[in-house]
Protein backbone atom coordinates (compact mmCIF):
# COMPACT_ATOMS: atom_id res chain seq x y z
CA UNK A 1 0.00 0.00 0.00
CA UNK A 2 1.51 2.96 -0.64
CA UNK A 3 0.90 6.60 0.83
CA UNK A 4 -1.79 7.60 -1.24
CA UNK A 5 -3.75 4.42 -0.97
CA UNK A 6 -3.10 4.56 2.79
CA UNK A 7 -4.89 7.80 3.29
CA UNK A 8 -7.28 7.01 1.29
CA UNK A 9 -8.19 3.50 3.11
CA UNK A 10 -7.60 5.69 6.38
CA UNK A 11 -9.78 8.19 5.20
CA UNK A 12 -12.54 5.92 4.27
CA UNK A 13 -12.10 2.94 6.88
CA UNK A 14 -11.95 5.71 10.02
CA UNK A 15 -11.75 9.19 9.51
CA UNK A 16 -15.44 9.64 7.95
CA UNK A 17 -16.38 7.66 10.41
CA UNK A 18 -14.98 8.97 13.26
CA UNK A 19 -15.80 12.39 12.17
CA UNK A 20 -19.82 11.44 11.26
CA UNK A 21 -20.05 10.06 15.45
CA UNK A 22 -18.19 13.26 16.71
CA UNK A 23 -20.94 15.40 14.48
CA UNK A 24 -23.76 13.31 15.70
CA UNK A 25 -22.53 14.25 19.52
CA UNK A 26 -22.45 17.79 18.75
CA UNK A 27 -26.02 17.03 17.02
CA UNK A 28 -26.95 16.09 20.39
CA UNK A 29 -26.00 18.76 22.52
CA UNK A 30 -27.52 20.99 19.88
CA UNK A 31 -30.65 19.59 20.75
CA UNK A 32 -30.82 20.75 24.39
CA UNK A 33 -29.67 24.59 22.92
CA UNK A 34 -31.66 26.29 25.65
CA UNK A 35 -28.26 27.38 27.59
CA UNK A 36 -26.42 27.34 24.33
CA UNK A 37 -28.61 30.36 23.11
CA UNK A 38 -28.13 32.04 26.61
CA UNK A 39 -24.53 32.17 26.17
CA UNK A 40 -25.06 33.63 22.54
CA UNK A 41 -27.29 35.96 23.91
CA UNK A 42 -24.45 37.32 26.52
CA UNK A 43 -21.80 37.32 23.87
CA UNK A 44 -24.05 39.95 21.92
CA UNK A 45 -25.14 41.76 25.22
CA UNK A 46 -21.34 42.11 25.91
CA UNK A 47 -20.04 43.65 22.28
CA UNK A 48 -23.06 45.82 22.32
CA UNK A 49 -22.42 47.31 25.93
CA UNK A 50 -18.70 48.15 24.33
CA UNK A 51 -20.18 49.18 21.07
CA UNK A 52 -21.82 51.62 22.60
CA UNK A 53 -19.43 52.83 24.81
CA UNK A 54 -17.09 53.46 21.78
CA UNK A 55 -20.04 55.24 20.11
CA UNK A 56 -18.37 58.62 20.66
CA UNK A 57 -15.51 57.18 18.60
CA UNK A 58 -17.88 55.89 16.15
CA UNK A 59 -20.76 57.76 14.26
CA UNK A 60 -22.83 54.73 14.28
CA UNK A 61 -22.49 50.75 14.19
CA UNK A 62 -22.49 49.01 10.79
CA UNK A 63 -21.40 45.61 11.31
CA UNK A 64 -21.49 42.66 14.48
CA UNK A 65 -19.14 39.54 13.02
CA UNK A 66 -18.75 36.08 14.98
CA UNK A 67 -15.75 34.98 13.18
CA UNK A 68 -14.52 31.32 13.42
CA UNK A 69 -10.38 31.23 13.06
CA UNK A 70 -8.50 28.25 11.92
CA UNK A 71 -5.64 29.50 13.62
CA UNK A 72 -7.43 29.62 16.79
CA UNK A 73 -8.79 26.01 16.27
CA UNK A 74 -5.05 24.88 15.65
CA UNK A 75 -4.29 25.95 19.43
CA UNK A 76 -7.57 24.58 20.18
CA UNK A 77 -8.80 28.05 20.90
CA UNK A 78 -12.42 27.76 20.05
CA UNK A 79 -13.41 31.08 20.68
CA UNK A 80 -14.87 33.21 17.99
CA UNK A 81 -14.36 37.06 17.26
CA UNK A 82 -16.76 39.04 17.72
CA UNK A 83 -16.58 42.42 16.09
CA UNK A 84 -18.48 45.52 15.72
CA UNK A 85 -17.68 47.89 12.89
CA UNK A 86 -18.56 50.98 11.61
CA UNK A 87 -20.17 51.14 8.27
CA UNK A 88 -16.07 50.94 6.65
CA UNK A 89 -16.46 47.05 8.06
CA UNK A 90 -12.74 45.81 8.01
CA UNK A 91 -11.20 49.06 7.26
CA UNK A 92 -12.72 50.59 10.56
CA UNK A 93 -9.35 51.26 12.34
CA UNK A 94 -10.85 50.85 15.76
CA UNK A 95 -13.35 47.98 15.86
CA UNK A 96 -14.71 46.93 19.36
CA UNK A 97 -13.52 43.13 20.38
CA UNK A 98 -15.48 40.52 22.20
CA UNK A 99 -15.03 36.44 22.26
CA UNK A 100 -18.24 33.88 22.07
CA UNK A 101 -17.20 30.24 23.59
CA UNK A 102 -17.92 27.87 20.71
CA UNK A 103 -15.82 25.20 22.90
CA UNK A 104 -19.51 23.17 22.71
CA UNK A 105 -19.39 22.04 19.48
CA UNK A 106 -15.53 22.37 18.57
CA UNK A 107 -14.56 20.39 22.18
CA UNK A 108 -15.77 17.03 19.35
CA UNK A 109 -12.63 18.80 16.92
CA UNK A 110 -10.31 17.90 19.44
CA UNK A 111 -11.47 14.72 19.99
CA UNK A 112 -11.85 13.69 16.44
CA UNK A 113 -7.94 14.94 16.11
CA UNK A 114 -6.81 13.02 19.05
CA UNK A 115 -8.55 9.89 17.95
CA UNK A 116 -7.42 10.43 14.35
CA UNK A 117 -3.53 10.45 15.42
CA UNK A 118 -4.19 7.26 17.45
CA UNK A 119 -5.81 5.82 14.56
CA UNK A 120 -2.94 6.77 11.37
CA UNK A 121 0.18 4.72 13.62
CA UNK A 122 -1.03 0.98 12.36
CA UNK A 123 -0.39 2.48 8.42
CA UNK A 124 3.58 2.91 9.49
CA UNK A 125 4.81 6.15 8.76
CA UNK A 126 2.20 6.40 5.52
CA UNK A 127 0.10 8.96 7.18
CA UNK A 128 1.44 11.97 9.54
CA UNK A 129 0.35 14.24 11.71
CA UNK A 130 -0.27 17.25 9.34
CA UNK A 131 -2.43 14.69 7.28
CA UNK A 132 -4.77 14.54 10.54
CA UNK A 133 -4.49 18.11 10.99
CA UNK A 134 -5.69 18.89 7.46
CA UNK A 135 -8.44 16.42 7.73
CA UNK A 136 -9.65 18.09 11.08
CA UNK A 137 -9.20 21.86 9.46
CA UNK A 138 -11.58 20.58 6.24
CA UNK A 139 -14.00 19.32 9.00
CA UNK A 140 -14.03 22.19 11.32
CA UNK A 141 -16.75 23.67 8.37
CA UNK A 142 -19.08 21.01 9.48
CA UNK A 143 -19.13 21.83 13.23
CA UNK A 144 -19.25 25.41 12.12
CA UNK A 145 -22.25 25.19 10.67
CA UNK A 146 -23.97 24.22 14.52
CA UNK A 147 -22.73 27.52 15.67
CA UNK A 148 -23.97 28.93 12.62
CA UNK A 149 -27.87 27.42 13.37
CA UNK A 150 -27.56 28.76 17.20
CA UNK A 151 -26.52 32.28 15.68
CA UNK A 152 -30.10 32.12 13.80
CA UNK A 153 -32.19 31.17 16.90
CA UNK A 154 -30.21 33.21 19.02
CA UNK A 155 -30.71 36.43 17.10
CA UNK A 156 -33.92 36.75 17.30
CA UNK A 157 -34.02 37.11 21.07
CA UNK A 158 -30.86 39.07 21.28
CA UNK A 159 -32.21 41.99 18.78
CA UNK A 160 -34.32 42.56 21.11
CA UNK A 161 -32.11 43.46 24.28
CA UNK A 162 -32.02 47.06 25.41
CA UNK A 163 -28.26 47.22 24.83
CA UNK A 164 -29.08 46.56 21.22
CA UNK A 165 -31.67 48.75 20.74
CA UNK A 166 -29.43 51.69 22.64
CA UNK A 167 -26.82 51.52 20.05
CA UNK A 168 -26.97 53.93 16.91
CA UNK A 169 -26.61 51.42 14.22
CA UNK A 170 -26.59 52.24 10.05
CA UNK A 171 -29.87 51.56 8.66
CA UNK A 172 -28.31 48.41 7.07
CA UNK A 173 -26.56 47.48 10.15
CA UNK A 174 -25.94 43.38 9.57
CA UNK A 175 -24.96 40.99 12.04
CA UNK A 176 -22.45 37.64 10.33
CA UNK A 177 -21.52 34.80 11.24
CA UNK A 178 -18.56 33.13 8.94
CA UNK A 179 -14.47 32.69 8.41
CA UNK A 180 -12.63 35.03 9.59
CA UNK A 181 -12.09 38.11 7.19
CA UNK A 182 -13.41 35.46 5.01
CA UNK A 183 -17.29 34.31 3.56
CA UNK A 184 -19.96 35.25 6.07
CA UNK A 185 -23.70 34.63 6.46
CA UNK A 186 -25.93 37.48 7.42
CA UNK A 187 -28.05 36.39 10.16
CA UNK A 188 -30.00 39.68 10.77
CA UNK A 189 -30.06 43.41 9.32
CA UNK A 190 -32.07 46.36 10.07
CA UNK A 191 -33.53 46.49 6.70
CA UNK A 192 -35.26 43.50 6.72
CA UNK A 193 -35.09 42.14 10.86
CA UNK A 194 -34.14 38.27 11.20
CA UNK A 195 -33.37 36.67 8.00
CA UNK A 196 -33.50 33.11 8.45
CA UNK A 197 -34.59 30.75 11.38
CA UNK A 198 -32.86 27.69 11.74
CA UNK A 199 -35.54 25.29 10.85
CA UNK A 200 -35.67 27.14 7.30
Amino acid sequence: MNRREALEHFQKTYAEDVLNEKLHQAASLYEHRKELISSFIQSFQSICLQAHSAEVAKTRIGYITYSMRRTYLMDRNYNYVVEAYDKNWFFDPQPCYGIYDAGWAFSFLAELEDELNQLRKPYMNKIFQPDVERFVLQAAGEFHQYILKLAKDAIQQAVHLPEFKALKCEDDLEVRIGEYKGISEVVYSTAYGVLHDSTG
